[in-house]
């Protein structure tokens, strides 16, 4: 750790603690235990506790994970011991006052029982050592989450539980709603990622690797793949692997990254609108999934937040305002911009209207009725493997259509949800719309940006199952869709639908002689990244886009002025 690093983060305790640690058992209500990491000071007094609880193993470095181990090395900024991906780093926060405590969920790591991610089971274990830890002799008595992706999400999922010690919320990109902002978003299984990361991150932990059989191993989980694929609509088993927002109370601090729009942009954002805490922050930035979380400004914004919340310190946090977005330039570069309500006051929402002749994104509704058709992945070439990759502008491509706005008069500023609303027939009776919207430079290059998973991100995308199609009529806004995934509503062949297609929240600076580019079409389109569905997917559908005249087929966009 940097001098630098010391000298601004112990601004407001001006103390400088050692570290011991070891490992502990937490006792669970049901008789059995939880493994974790006690990371403490080695000093007398009473310290609020930092705490995360997931499936990764609590002695994992950060160095040896087999997905961001490049990262690491490359981008974190700090480098240390004890540090392992997506939770707080012991050899930084206990020297600042804190007990951190890291623990292997029931099923994971060196915690027997049965594995089942995202479970009630994990709330309420999750409650009982939020409980112990606020009650043992080291702790002051608050409790204090502070963790990303995974260990963000089990914090969404804990609060709605309200255990009495938990003071605080530090959510790093991470949702509140598995099924609506990950794994079926859109109503299609996130199959690509799905399967990456549960062989890959979580069955590598599972308890007992190594040493029970397989057949002794499948015993002691569910089949949690298997289990996603089945449970298509929004039922019983995905309320349960979500949190009620509205018994979201505590104080928290939602992060989220606007390049990321498979998981992490939507979820944030909405866990900030619909949860009931009076006391509530949103932060949305840019850049690589797990660097971001340990910058010096990040942890700076952090530990000023944690230390209100936990030690009672005045660090100005209530004085600040309650939302702060990255105004994005393309590539790493971008602005801070501050506000108090989100979408943001200053919003014109300024609609752009397709016309399927010219292929045109227009300011005013075209009078003459058009149409345009765009095939299935008949073939089924799967994708669009194009997640990847880099844009192409091949406007030939009987998979998609690309409508463009002329070259822009002056710089232009967008930030907040965006809503494509579509007319749209299908030969077959279902069909899967998929979005993304560009920013193309002067010389026909796409400007990208450095999103979550990727380096190759566009401003945003979105994709809808259209059988799953139905909205939330109070819940829904003019610029966004609320899903309720609740039914599966099959299309009449040929017949023409309204369908509103969420394009996931983002924010872009789009300079003078910039075009905006929006992509439609039957598959993932480039910038996605992980976020596949090279198994779940209607292939057979050709869908034609009907525009002007009665049908006002349009593109919404936050426009900041």
């Amino acid at each position: 750790m940097s001098e630098n690093n010391v000298d601004i983060m112990n601004e407001s305790t001006n103390h400088h603690y050692d570290m011991k640690w070891k490992e502990i058992h937490i006792p669970m209500r049901d008789g059995s235990y939880l493994a974790a990491n006690l990371y403490q000071p080695d000093a007398k007094g009473k310290f609020p506790v930092l705490m995360t609880m997931g499936p990764y193993g609590k002695d994992e470095h950060f160095a040896s994970h087999p997905i961001a181990a490049e990262l690491y090395k490359r981008q974190v900024q700090d480098k240390s011991p004890h540090m392992s991906g997506g939770t707080p780093d012991p050899d930084f926060w206990v020297p600042q006052g804190y007990v951190v405590i890291r623990i292997d969920e029931r099923g994971t790591g060196n915690t027997p029982g049965i594995l089942d991610v995202w479970s009630d089971t994990l709330k309420y274990d999750y409650y009982d050592a939020i409980e112990w830890a606020g009650t043992q002799s080291f702790g002051s008595g608050k409790v204090g989450l502070l963790g990303c992706s995974y260990f963000a999400i089990t914090q969404w999922m804990v609060a709605e539980k309200q255990p009495p010690h938990l003071s605080c919320l530090v959510m790093w990109e991470g949702m509140p709603d598995l099924y609506a902002d990950a794994l079926r978003m859109g109503g299609i299984v996130q199959s690509g990622f799905l399967s990456l990361w549960y062989n890959k991150r979580v069955l590598v932990k599972q308890f007992g690797k190594g040493k029970l059989s397989e057949d002794e191993l499948k015993n002691n989980r569910t089949d949690f793949e298997k289990l996603v694929r089945e449970n298509v609509v929004r039922n019983e088993y995905w309320k349960k692997k979500s949190s009620d927002l509205s018994r979201v109370t505590v104080p928290f601090l939602s992060a989220g990254n606007w390049f990321c729009s498979g998981a992490i942009s939507r979820g944030n954002i909405n866990g900030f609108k619909y949860a009931a805490s009076k006391n509530k922050w949103l932060e949305m930035h840019i850049g690589s999934h797990f660097a971001e979380f340990y910058t010096e400004e990040s942890r700076t914004m952090q530990k000023q937040f944690l230390d209100y919340w936990l030690k009672g310190i005045d660090t100005g946090v209530m004085r600040q305002p309650k939302i702060k977005l990255a105004m994005p330039k393309g590539g790493k570069e971008y602005n801070w911009i501050y506000a108090n309500e989100y979408p943001l006051k200053n919003t014109k929402w300024t609609k752009c209207y397709l016309e399927a002749n010219s292929l045109e994104l227009l300011e005013d509704q075209p009078l003459k009725e058009s149409k345009r058709i765009y095939e299935g992945d008949k073939d089924k070439e799967s994708a669009a493997w194009q997640g990847p990759k880099n844009f192409i502008m091949n406007e030939d491509n009987p998979k998609r259509m690309i409508f463009k706005t002329k070259p822009l008069n002056h710089k232009i500023m967008l930030a907040g949800p965006m809503k494509l609303r579509l007319y749209a027939s299908s030969t077959i009776d279902d069909m899967d719309i998929y979005v993304s919207l560009r920013n193309i430079a002067p010389d026909g290059k796409e400007v990208v940006n450095v999103g979550a998973y990727t380096t190759n991100y566009p401003i945003s995308q979105g994709w809808l199952r259209a059988s799953l199609r139905g909205i939330d009529e109070i819940r829904s806004t003019e610029y966004k869709p609320y899903y309720t995934y609740d039914k599966i509503e099959k299309l009449v062949p040929n017949k023409i639908y309204p369908i509103d297609i969420e394009i996931a929240d983002s924010a872009i600076m789009l300079e003078k002689g910039h075009t905006l580019l929006l992509e439609i079409g039957s598959q993932e389109q480039s910038g996605c990244g992980m976020f596949l569905h090279p198994d779940d997917k209607i292939w057979d559908a050709d869908v034609t886009v009907y525009t002007g005249g009665q049908y006002k087929s349009y593109l919404l966009l936050p426009l900041i002025l």
